[in-house]
């Protein structure tokens, strides 16, 4: 009976593994999109984002950590998520991930007069790896659990 239970239990661990259900999507609401991700070359990035409504845009500053840029359209993992300051145009800025990993950047001052794409800083992340961050187009990323829509103001590959 144990014998059954446990080649029950493993073949259901087996199936859920092959077949995980899907995270909730809002790729309907993205601002970002789909093609324009797909642009983005397959490559660990972060971004730099601004979270908010209509009347306050701005009610918190997310930095999100994507092992993949180009598939990055949705609520990020906890471990893949530290909070900036008001301000992502400071000489220096940082904030460490609950991984333990701190993301370090630095953005021009006047970086929002760029152009959208636009390299406007570097960022580092402690690898020998140097990232190149350049200002976004500000569509919607993703939309949090609370509503707010989460744009992209700055992102680094």
């Amino acid at each position: 009976m144990v014998a059954l239970s446990l080649l029950t239990i493993t073949a259901l661990l087996g199936s859920a593994l092959a077949n995980p259900v899907p995270a909730a999507s809002n790729s309907s609401d993205l601002d970002i999109s789909t093609s324009e991700l797909d642009k983005r070359q397959a490559a660990e990035g972060v971004y730099l984002l601004n979270c908010g409504n209509a009347a306050n845009p701005n009610i918190y500053h997310p930095v999100v950590y994507c092992p993949d840029i180009s598939n990055c359209g949705r609520i990020p993992a906890s471990n893949n998520l530290c909070y900036g300051p008001t301000w992502w145009e400071t000489s220096t800025g940082s904030c460490r991930f609950p991984t333990g990993v701190t993301f370090t950047w630095n953005i021009v001052a006047n970086a929002q007069q760029y152009g959208d794409r636009e390299v406007v800083g570097t960022g580092n992340n402690g690898r020998p790896r140097a990232f190149v961050i350049r200002k976004d187009v500000k569509g919607v990323l993703y939309r949090d659990g609370q509503g707010y829509d989460c744009r992209a103001i700055y992102y680094a590959v």
